[in-house]
């Protein structure tokens, strides 16, 4: 693979980037160059890693994201002018010096418009679960979807038009609404196992469920002490502390050993409300604590609840988005965790009791998680896909 070069679109945003961060390492320690596209606040580890940083030259402080992504309308709608301004943006650079491959984030649909335009190979990284027609009908996602869209019936009708006459005019493929969630290309690795992935069966051949890269984010981290609950529900709720302080003040947490991660909150929470065995972090690794932790309390994001289930660590999920409710509401339906829309409160007793009926569950879902190599499978699917453009 030496002298090939990819260009990767990637969402700024730290769990897309830690799912595929071990098969872009791995990429250009195969020789190939690999030109990384993210923020300034990815930059050092997309240098670490042997990549080409390339900055973007969106900002995207004025995406927030806590309002980005607080329903489907609004996600929607923020996604469509976030990747017209991109096409715009990266489309004459990418034709002035194109690569063998464009990778890019499920979220990024406008790098899969710029492939198209310009007749190359892409491969789609998917972090989250994967969506097709089955899966939105199925879920729990269909009928806040549908209220939205009665509800924003006349702008999402505008917003429809808008970005179909874009498309007609840039000579690109008719538009569906899915697009903006999984951007379907050449190939599609989305980094689940299949068994965990609603309706795997119902997606095309092009879809390969690789598994996760956890095994190849691992770093030991010896100074890490044990705790008995570890609370992270992502970086949106850096700006929601007064629901972080309510759930900390339920019967579950008190006199525990607990350590949370706040971002950039951290030291301020720390200030108001630490005390003894409660302990705001800004960042911590993950990997490395929860081995050493009791119970993890997190978002349902993806990437939390297989790192969760990867070390046998039993979890509750408090969804923030209708993306994390499928995930949450997937993790109590396996009866791999409970999933809390709302705190509650849980006693020890009633959690451990739960945890006891679940833990055969658990251990099988375990073993699943852990026997896919989804770095290696990734790479793969990547390296023939090169070798087909080379053959070409």
């Amino acid at each position: 693979m030496r002298g090939k070069r990819v260009v990767f679109f990637s969402t700024p945003a730290k769990g897309h980037i830690n799912a595929v961060y071990p098969v872009l390492r791995a990429l250009a320690h195969a020789g190939v160059r690999v030109d990384w596209y993210c923020t300034e606040e990815y930059r050092e580890p997309v240098e670490r890693c042997g990549a080409t940083w390339h900055p973007y030259r969106v900002d995207f402080s004025r995406y927030r994201l806590e309002e980005l992504t607080a329903d489907f309308y609004r996600l929607y709608r923020g996604l469509l002018k976030l990747n017209r301004v991109c096409y715009y943006d990266y489309m004459r650079e990418v034709e002035a010096n194109p690569p063998d491959l464009i990778l890019y984030d499920s979220m990024c649909s406008f790098a899969k418009n710029i492939a198209k335009k310009l007749d190359l190979p892409s491969v789609c990284l998917c972090t989250t679960l994967a969506y097709n027609l089955p899966t939105l009908i199925f879920s729990n996602l269909f009928w806040p979807s549908l209220k939205l869209t009665v509800k924003h019936a006349p702008e999402l009708l505008r917003l429809t038009l808008k970005e179909q006459c874009f498309r007609r005019r840039e000579g690109l493929p008719g538009f569906s609404p899915l697009d903006l969630f999984v951007n379907r290309g050449d190939k599609t690795l989305v980094f689940s196992p299949p068994e965990f992935q609603p309706f795997a069966q119902s997606f095309p051949p092009s879809f390969d469920f690789v598994g996760t890269t956890i095994r190849d984010r691992i770093e030991a981290d010896s100074s890490i002490e044990n705790c008995d609950i570890y609370l992270s529900l992502g970086s949106i709720f850096a700006a929601r502390t007064g629901e972080l302080e309510r759930i900390l003040e339920t019967p579950l947490f008190r006199g525990k050993k607990v350590i949370v991660s706040a971002g950039y909150a951290a030291a301020d929470l720390q200030k108001r409300l630490g005390r003894e065995r409660l302990t705001f972090v800004r960042r911590t690794n993950q990997l490395a604590l929860l081995p050493k932790t009791g119970l993890f309390v997190n978002h349902g994001g993806l990437n939390s609840v297989y790192e969760s289930l990867y070390f046998d660590v039993f979890q509750i999920c408090i969804p923030q988005q209708e993306e994390q409710r499928l995930t949450a509401r997937l993790v109590e339906k396996k009866k791999l965790g409970l999933c809390c829309p709302r705190p509650r409160g849980w006693s020890e007793a009633e959690l451990r009791r739960v945890e006891l009926k679940y833990r055969p569950r658990i251990e099988h879902y375990r073993r699943i998680l852990r026997s896919y190599d989804g770095t290696a499978r990734a790479l793969r699917c990547i390296q023939e896909l090169l070798r087909c453009c080379a053959n070409d």
